[in-house]
């Protein structure tokens, strides 16, 4: 089966051993050296991760879509985990598939397709009006250069085990990979350097758990791997400020 098929499988709500976000981020992973922001890998699974936070808040009582998305809740009557779900996973879908966001929602606004897919195409026009889409707008951003995929999987596998460890349904994995993925492509854009996105990472997951320990090593200890150097304050900063902002959206205060 080829990639396009898998997508199309996926966002019809097929079975997987994963839970919904964790599924599409493995996936994301597989996709990003297809789509157009291959040669920037955080900022492309920013975008997915940020469009699937916005198709999930659609079904919150608090949160609030982020400043690039389409502000929409329904009514507590019409939603639902498999909904909510599938919202998520035809966000992320038209993100990786390269679709119209804006095709194919003539069974309704309103239903998931149509939520996942109008809040696709509202990132998706910021990033084709070369826009930041990422929750802290770069102090810095230097010119695009190709950077490896190679950092950002290793610290989603980082989340994946977070995930694993404490126990997380999809409420809480839309939430920690919204900032994780934030957290490195901001961090990317302050400065193209490994040490500062490891050390966003590392800031942004342990204000999420609420503590800097995973399994028998620190998150810091996980980003110090990176090497010293100066981006590694930048990067404490970069990940704190994403993280709180990240929270205010879930929260509502936004």
């Amino acid at each position: 089966m080829d990639r396009q098929n898998i997508l199309e499988l996926e966002a019809n709500g097929a079975a997987t051993p994963l839970a919904t976000v964790r599924a599409w981020n493995a996936l994301a992973l597989g996709t990003i050296g297809t789509v157009a922001l291959a040669h920037e890998p955080a900022r492309a699974l920013a975008l997915v991760h940020t469009c699937m936070y916005n198709a999930w808040a659609a079904y919150d009582d608090n949160a609030r879509q982020t400043a690039h998305g389409v502000a929409v809740r329904l009514p507590r009557a019409e939603r639902d985990a498999a909904s909510q779900a599938a919202a998520m996973g035809h966000a992320a879908h038209a993100v990786l598939a390269g679709l119209d966001a804006r095709s194919g929602t003539d069974d309704g606004l309103f239903t998931p397709k149509g939520i996942g897919r109008m809040q696709a195409a509202a990132l998706l026009d910021v990033r084709h009006r070369d826009q930041p889409f990422a929750l802290m707008p770069a102090e810095v951003r230097p010119a695009a250069a190709a950077r490896p995929l190679a950092f950002v999987a290793v610290w989603c596998d980082v989340a994946q085990r977070v995930s694993v460890r404490d126990g997380h349904d999809d409420d809480r994995d839309v939430l920690l990979f919204f900032v994780l993925a934030n957290a490195l492509a901001d961090a990317d854009d302050a400065a193209r350097d490994g040490v500062c996105a490891a050390f966003a990472a590392a800031e942004a997951l342990r204000r999420f758990t609420g503590s800097d320990i995973l399994d028998d090593a620190t998150f810091t200890d996980l980003a110090a791997q990176a090497g010293p150097g100066p981006g590694q304050d930048m990067g404490r900063k970069v990940g704190a400020r994403v993280f709180d902002k990240a929270r205010r959206y879930w929260q509502g205060d936004m």
